[in-house]
């Protein structure tokens, strides 16, 4: 059988060369191929093969048009979500195709060629959208604040660190840094139950540790008793479940719970092995469902940013030094009309020379920071004086 090549992103790794953002025609036209395999030998066998490998294709073609769009190191690199987020629309973006040949059937493999005509407008518009998110989430930081405990067949209780280990390799690999979470050391008490950390905690561990995102809670092992195989090797089964958190530490934000339990499926897992010891049985158990839970963090985060993205973020801003509430409604002015990617600006809090306002601003709170520091208000400077999770102060110079 010949090798299926769904995903081709060799086909444009090489077209790469175009800076990203680049202004592209309206349309472009290319020709892509796309296979399928049959599962049966019959004709709607052949149909249902052939109408996948049509979309292959187009989907291939799709690829070839974004590989002019973003650089291939950021394709690759950040395929999941460019697939994600863009790939599995590729039918959406076909103006028209047709067939180049008839479909051809090879050890039942069915391939197609077709030419295309890919709209670039529009998935110019939504590469722009994945190229964002992809640089949001550069050097994106967390802390795993993980409590974890082994129950032995005898009831003893042992501290365990195999859940820590194994989603710090995979963050890690995954482009993510790992902050020590001794920097929050006391400030949080780890308990059973996810839902005990809060906004406020969440925002002081953010602060403490300088970490994008948190994901906090609790996993618990237990060994079962040993039981001997019929060539009379023993069983070291382990059983467990995990509940997780996942926390944005910029807006206190709750992004998702996670749960799930860890069980040993013999059709399943067979990459694990039982015979070994119970910590192998549990770092193999773990690491498999590692790759869930990091794929449910990942999807969370790419949601959280997505929509802080298209919508913004809720900033908190306290200007201290407006004297009445006249200028207090023409801060707000300044605040609309001067900086970029403000949504939304609603009065707060006044009194003192202190005014509260509530911000929606696409970015973050150290960007917002940066775009209003300096700026001038009835020409007095206008000084960042406070940054501290989605709480951006501001002091006017006297």
């Amino acid at each position: 059988m010949k090798t299926m090549k769904v995903f081709q992103l060799s086909l444009f790794a090489a077209a790469a060369v175009f800076a990203a953002g680049a202004s592209a025609a309206p349309n472009q036209t290319v020709e892509a191929e796309g296979e399928a395999a049959m599962t049966g030998t019959d004709a709607t066998a052949k149909i249902k093969a052939t109408d996948e490998a049509k979309k292959n294709a187009l989907r291939n073609a799709v690829e070839q048009v974004a590989g002019t769009m973003i650089n291939a190191d950021t394709l690759t690199a950040n395929s999941t979500l460019v697939s994600d987020r863009v790939y599995s629309h590729a039918e959406g973006y076909v103006k028209h195709y047709e067939l180049v040949g008839e479909p051809k059937v090879d050890s039942g493999v069915v391939s197609v060629k077709v030419k295309a005509e890919v709209a670039t407008a529009d998935l110019d518009k939504d590469m722009q959208a994945v190229r964002a998110l992809i640089t949001r989430l550069g050097n994106r930081k967390i802390v795993l604040l993980i409590q974890e405990q082994t129950v032995s067949p005898t009831d003893q209780v042992i501290s365990s660190g195999v859940m820590g280990t194994v989603l710090t390799d995979g963050f890690k690999s995954d482009g993510w840094t790992i902050i020590d979470p001794s920097y929050a050391a006391g400030e949080v008490k780890l308990n059973s139950g996810v839902n005990s950390l809060g906004s406020t905690e969440a925002k002081r561990i953010g602060q403490l540790t300088k970490s994008d995102y948190i994901l906090y809670g609790s996993v618990a092992y237990r060994q079962q008793p040993t039981d001997k195989m019929f060539a009379g090797a023993s069983l070291f089964m382990v059983t467990g479940e995990y509940q997780f958190t996942v926390f944005a530490t910029d807006s206190g934000s709750q992004l998702a719970n996670i749960a799930g339990k860890l069980t040993y499926n013999a059709r399943e897992d067979k990459n694990i092995s039982p015979t070994i010891s119970y910590e192998r049985t549990a770092f193999e158990l773990t690491k498999k469902r590692g790759q869930e839970i990091m794929g449910e963090v990942r999807k969370a985060v790419v949601e959280y940013l997505s929509n802080a993205e298209q919508n913004g973020n809720r900033l908190a801003a306290t200007v201290l030094g407006l004297s009445e509430y006249a200028a207090v409604q023409n801060f707000k002015k300044v605040l609309t009309a001067q900086i970029t990617g403000v949504r939304e600006v609603r009065p707060g809090n006044f009194g003192n020379g202190k005014a509260e306002f509530d911000v929606i601003f696409v970015g973050t709170s150290d960007e917002f920071a940066e775009k209003i520091g300096g700026k001038k208000f009835q020409g007095k400077n206008i000084n960042v004086t406070g940054v501290t999770g989605n709480t951006v102060e501001l002091t006017l110079a006297k």
